[in-house]
C-alpha cells in the first residue's frame, strides 16, 4: 500500500526526538503585579537564549529591580533581595555579543552594558519607558532590543512612578535610584516595599489568552488560520484521505521563487483539531493553506506543490490577498 508523503515522513519521525518549540513569551509575577514579554528571537536571537538562561535557570526569581529612571528606563537582573533585606548579585554566564537591530521604543526590552563596550551585556536589562531611540540608538553600538512588553505596561508605568531612593548607605555604590512603593514621608524601607519578581518563566502562550501554537504575534488577533514567524510557518493539516498532523514548513528560497522545506521533526499528530485545517493531495501533490498572516497583512488561499520529493521542498504556486 501507497502512503501519503507526510504519513511516511511521520513514521519515520517516531524513531527520532521532536525538539522542543522555543518559548515565545516570559511572564513575570512580582509583589507589585505582573507583565509578559513577547520575546524577539529573529531580532536577537543570541540575546535572546541569553536572556532564557537566566529565567529557565530561576536566576530572576527574587530579583528587585534596582534602577529607576522616571520618563527613562526601569532596570533589573544584576541582584536579589532575600526576605531578611540581605541583596545578592544574580550569578553571571558571562558576556554575549551585541544584536541592535530594533530601536530603542517605549515598550521595549533591551541589554544594559558597560559603557564603551558594546559587547559587554550579561544578565542586566531594561524597560523603555519612552521613545529613547535618539539616545540609545546612537551610543555605545547602540542597546540591543530583544523584548517587547505585551501585556502589563501599565503595572511597569506605575512602578515607574514609584518614590525613588538612595540606598546607597544600605548596599553600596549602584543603588541610588531604587524604585520603592513607599509615601514622601516615609524615612524607612521594607522587604516589600521593593519590586520583587516573586517568578519568570517562559511560555509559549499569555496568560488569559487560549493556546495558539501556530501564531508568533499577541498584538494582532488570530483572524488567520497561521502567521509567518520569521522564516517558519506551522499550521495543522489534512492529509487528503488520511490523518491529521501538525507541520513546520521553513522558508529556504526566495529565487527564483518562494520556496518552503518541511522542518525535520515538526510532523506530528494533532492532539486538538481545528474547525480549519490546511489540505495536503498526494494525487495533484498540493499543499493548500486557507489563510496566512505575514506582519499586518493577510492572505488566503496560498497554494504550494511538492516540487522535491526527496528534499520535502514545496514551492509556492499563487495566493489571494492585498
Amino acid at each position: 500500500m501507497k502512503l501519503p508523503v507526510f504519513a511516511v515522513l511521520f513514521l519515520l519521525q517516531c524513531l527520532l526526538a521532536v525538539p522542543a518549540s522555543a518559548q515565545k513569551y516570559v511572564c513575570m509575577e512580582s509583589n507589585k503585579g505582573d507583565w509578559c514579554l513577547e520575546l524577539l528571537r529573529d531580532v536577537a536571537p543570541r540575546t535572546v537564549d541569553n536572556f532564557l538562561r537566566y529565567v529557565n535557570a530561576g536566576d530572576y526569581n527574587t530579583m528587585f529591580f534596582h534602577r529607576s529612571v522616571p520618563g527613562f528606563v526601569l532596570q533589573g537582573g544584576g541582584y536579589r533581595i532575600a526576605a531578611s533585606g540581605a541583596a545578592s548579585v544574580v550569578p553571571n554566564y558571562g558576556t554575549i555579543p551585541n544584536e541592535y537591530r530594533r530601536s530603542n521604543l517605549r515598550g521595549t526590552v533591551a541589554m544594559a552594558k558597560t559603557g564603551g563596550d558594546p559587547n559587554s551585556a550579561s544578565n542586566q536589562w531594561f524597560v523603555n519607558l519612552a521613545n529613547n531611540s535618539a539616545n540609545l540608538d546612537n551610543q555605545n553600538g547602540g542597546f540591543t532590543v530583544f523584548a517587547e512588553v505585551v501585556l502589563g505596561l501599565d503595572v511597569i508605568d506605575r512602578i515607574a512612578g514609584f518614590r525613588v531612593g538612595n540606598l546607597t548607605g544600605i548596599f553600596g555604590s549602584g543603588f541610588a535610584e531604587v524604585p520603592v512603593d513607599i509615601p514622601a514621608s516615609a524615612t524607612t524601607v521594607d522587604v516589600g516595599d521593593f519590586v520583587i519578581v516573586n517568578r519568570a518563566y517562559g511560555t509559549n502562550t499569555l496568560p488569559g489568552q487560549p493556546a495558539s501554537r501556530f501564531h508568533c504575534s499577541a498584538a494582532v488577533a488570530n483572524e488567520a488560520l497561521t502567521e509567518l514567524c520569521g522564516s517558519e510557518v506551522s499550521f495543522p493539516l489534512q492529509i487528503v484521505n488520511g490523518g491529521r498532523y501538525e507541520a513546520t514548513l521553513v522558508l529556504t528560497a526566495q529565487q527564483p521563487a518562494l520556496t518552503f522545506t518541511l522542518k525535520p521533526g515538526s510532523l506530528k499528530p494533532l492532539q486538538d483539531v481545528p474547525a480549519v485545517l490546511a489540505s495536503f493531495d498526494e494525487a495533484t501533490a498540493e499543499l493548500l493553506i486557507p489563510s496566512v498572516r505575514v506582519g499586518t497583512l493577510r492572505y488566503t488561499s496560498v497554494r504550494l506543490k511538492l516540487t522535491n520529493v526527496s528534499a520535502q521542498q514545496f514551492t509556492l504556486q499563487g495566493f489571494a490577498g492585498p
